[in-house]
């Protein structure tokens, strides 16, 4: 209690919550409630205050009329800093004049906890903070209702897309962070001390997953952060990232795994337009559920699309951002819509796991997906005869005695199969319309930033 009386603040006693802000609506005028929440608003006219309460669901009126409130409830109203944590206990009244239509008048106001000044303001537009600032202050930053929302719209995207998974008899696996080899080359790692040699941050679960597979699983998928060690500074670009990956067994070609994927986006677009709309109003987003099937075109025809618009690629240049900018303006007022598949990428351009094309010569059995002109999937059939793969290895520069263990397995009746990884930030920053990933990703690491 000595501690309480120093924090200037109160026990919580016998009060438990008994509803949110979302639910204090004119039907259940006259029912007695206990609110708790941070302190939004306080609006003091002196006799009467209007304290704006947020909780985690939104923001609820508390009227505080003098003459109709308990001295000390008017009194402790007076001590009210924004986000202060207090608990509210009153009765719920019809008011016309509040958007919900309902409002609540206290008979007990209790602080839970203080809260010093803040360096950031959490309220809407109240002021014009710039990212870094933001981030540096994410956990406060997070409070704010648009930003908040964001990662609502984020979680429902990602539910929805794995009930449509296990639906459709996928398990969820997790595989190890901590690889001793690169999954696809290059000098984008993070290598980490491991006991007395050198190990590596994973930049993807491809070859676990793959081997899940082998090992008779059928259909896996994993959510789970990737690392990538490229000293880029973009909008685009984070170094750990969600990645949405999943893997599926005995297909009879891409097509299989570009056909999972573009059903299981519509189901999760379509529930999360349901079951998110609080959160999309707030963020002023009508999202547009895709129609299924998603367009497909050849990167070849990506390359013809691009050096129409001006570019001058080769079929074995990288589609770089400012071509897929390009594809996102083309898109939708060539096929109407701003999901396309573009597949048959060349051998050079894809790793060592990826199948080459049965019809296409130098090319490969793979694809990505674009949302509003930039890349959110990356997927492929892959290998599943050794001696190939082993080719493959050896045709990309890589030793196989390296790889023996993802290469050895591949002896034994390897299934044929594919999969994909999605950015779960990307799609959400797209979907959203947010120009800077960092706003589309909970905590950020980049180049810069390794707090908080």
């Amino acid at each position: 209690m000595d501690f309480y009386k120093v924090a200037g603040t109160e026990p919580i006693g016998n009060e438990v919550r008994t509803h949110f802000s979302n639910q204090i609506t004119a039907e259940i005028a006259g029912t007695d409630v206990v609110l708790m929440g941070w302190v939004h608003i306080l609006r003091d006219k002196g006799k009467l205050k209007f304290l704006v309460l947020r909780d985690e669901r939104g923001t609820v009126q508390v009227t505080i009329p003098q003459k109709r409130v308990p001295e000390e409830v008017f009194k402790t109203s007076g001590l009210l800093k924004p986000e202060t944590a207090v608990s509210v206990t009153g009765k719920v009244t019809a008011a016309k004049q509040v958007a919900s239509g309902a409002e609540v008048i206290p008979r007990k106001i209790r602080i839970l906890n203080t809260s010093e000044r803040l360096p950031i303001d959490v309220v809407e537009g109240k002021t014009d903070i710039d990212l870094d600032t933001r981030l540096n202050n994410r956990v406060l930053d997070l409070r704010k209702p648009s930003i908040n929302a964001i990662f609502k719209v984020q979680h429902n995207l990602v539910r929805f897309a794995r009930a449509f998974l296990e639906s459709n008899d996928f398990i969820e696996i997790h595989t190890p962070k901590l690889v001793a080899e690169a999954t696809e080359g290059g000098a984008n790692l993070f290598e980490v001390k491991y006991f007395d040699r050198k190990a590596y941050l994973a930049q993807s679960p491809q070859f676990y997953k793959q081997l899940m597979l082998l090992a008779g699983f059928g259909r896996v998928y994993e959510i789970a952060p990737v690392f990538r060690a490229e000293k880029h500074n973009t909008r685009r670009h984070v170094n750990e990232y969600t990645s949405f990956d999943y893997e599926m067994a005995w297909i009879s070609g891409v097509e299989d795994v570009m056909k999972m994927e573009e059903n299981m986006l519509h189901h999760s677009f379509k529930m999360t337009k349901k079951h998110a709309a609080a959160e999309l109003e707030i963020l002023g987003v009508d999202l547009q559920i895709p129609k299924v099937p998603f367009k497909r075109i050849k990167y070849s025809e990506a390359i013809e699309l691009v050096n129409e618009a001006g570019k001058g690629l080769t079929i074995t240049d990288d589609l770089d951002p400012e071509c897929e900018r390009l594809l996102g303006e083309i898109f939708p007022k060539k096929y109407g819509t701003d999901m396309v598949y573009i597949t048959h990428y060349p051998l050079e351009l894809r790793p060592a796991y990826t199948m080459p094309s049965m019809t296409d010569e130098g090319m490969t059995e793979s694809f990505d997906l674009t949302y509003k002109g930039m890349e959110i999937t990356t997927g492929s059939q892959r290998i599943h005869l050794y001696d190939l793969l082993v080719e493959r290895f050896k045709a990309k520069g890589f030793n196989p005695d390296d790889f023996a263990f993802y290469l050895d397995p591949f002896k034994y009746g390897a299934p044929p199969h594919g999969g994909l990884g999605l950015g779960v930030e990307r799609m959400t920053m797209q979907l959203l319309g947010i120009e800077n990933i960092r706003e589309a990703t909970l905590l950020p690491r980049d180049r810069d930033r390794l707090t908080p």
